[in-house]
């Protein structure tokens, strides 16, 4: 009899120890998103800092282009984050309270997906979640990564120096000139021993390939730094600053005023022939 009556006692707090899993695990419903819109039904952001240049970027032909205040490819990466935001379940909504004591009115800046406005506050203290405005009412959202919504726009300039797909016609650096000949090999001027076909071609694929870790606003181009100009096909050239080589690889684009940060290790790869391998007897 005493066995039951413990069986049925642990059978007991069992079941309540389950109700209480149970209990904990339910989540509070999902509130509603922040737009109406889905991530991939936007087509047109804007950013706007108090102070800054108005930041622009639009969908062409299913690829995302900044169109102010420089016209760029856009970094894919960084423009799904904002795009993200279309849809962020809000966690909590603000009633009553001043929307001037939680940086609301005005706001730190706005960003505008297609033609919803968002207004970015500031950071809830406990849980960092940050204070936004969408429509006429205010929320509490995770905080989203940052730098892509920064009053610069060098975060949202596409990381490749090149179109991917872009075919290199002519690569002009500070002591040689690489150009590709009609029969589609490359030449190098003034003639080097060390413009191997291998070599040239290397050369080439290095600035095809090229992609920068970062992107910086630029600085004053530095005096007397070297000039890079690479001509695509089609005729369309870019021209670059070598801004630094040490501790990383600068290459400024002044029609940007965006500075592009590599390894240090491709000053070698994209500045000069490669050497001759050695040749084992």
């Amino acid at each position: 009899m005493k066995r039951a009556r413990l069986n049925l006692g642990l059978l007991a707090v069992a079941v309540g120890l389950g109700v209480a899993v149970l209990v904990a695990q339910k989540k509070e419903p999902a509130g509603p998103p922040l737009t109406v819109f889905k991530p991939d039904a936007v087509t047109r952001i804007a950013i706007e800092h108090p102070g800054a240049p108005v930041i622009r970027l639009e969908k062409q032909n299913d690829k995302w282009q900044l169109v102010a205040p420089v016209i760029a490819e856009a970094d894919e990466f960084e423009i799904n984050g904002l795009i993200a935001l279309a849809d962020r379940e809000t966690k909590s909504k603000l009633e009553g309270g001043s929307l001037k004591e939680l940086n609301l009115d005005p706001p730190q800046f706005t960003l505008k997906l297609n033609d919803s406005v968002i207004g970015f506050g500031g950071v809830e203290p406990l849980e960092y979640h940050r204070y936004v405005k969408a429509g006429d009412s205010a929320w509490l959202i995770e905080d989203p990564p940052g730098p892509a919504m920064d009053k610069d726009y060098a975060d949202l300039v596409s990381k490749n120096l090149f179109p991917p797909g872009s075919e290199i016609e002519r690569i002009e650096l500070p002591k040689l000139t690489l150009a590709k000949t009609p029969a589609g090999t490359w030449a190098v001027t003034p003639a080097d021993p060390k413009a191997t076909a291998d070599a040239m071609q290397k050369l080439a694929d290095g600035w095809k390939g090229a992609r920068s870790m970062w992107n910086e606003m630029a600085q004053n181009a530095p005096a007397g730094g070297d000039k890079v100009k690479v001509t695509l096909s089609g005729g369309v050239s870019r021209e670059f600053v070598v801004a630094a080589r040490e501790p990383q690889l600068k290459l400024l684009r002044p029609d940007l005023g965006v500075t592009f940060v590599l390894s240090k290790a491709l000053a070698d790869e994209l500045l000069k022939l490669p050497a001759p391998e050695a040749k084992h007897p």
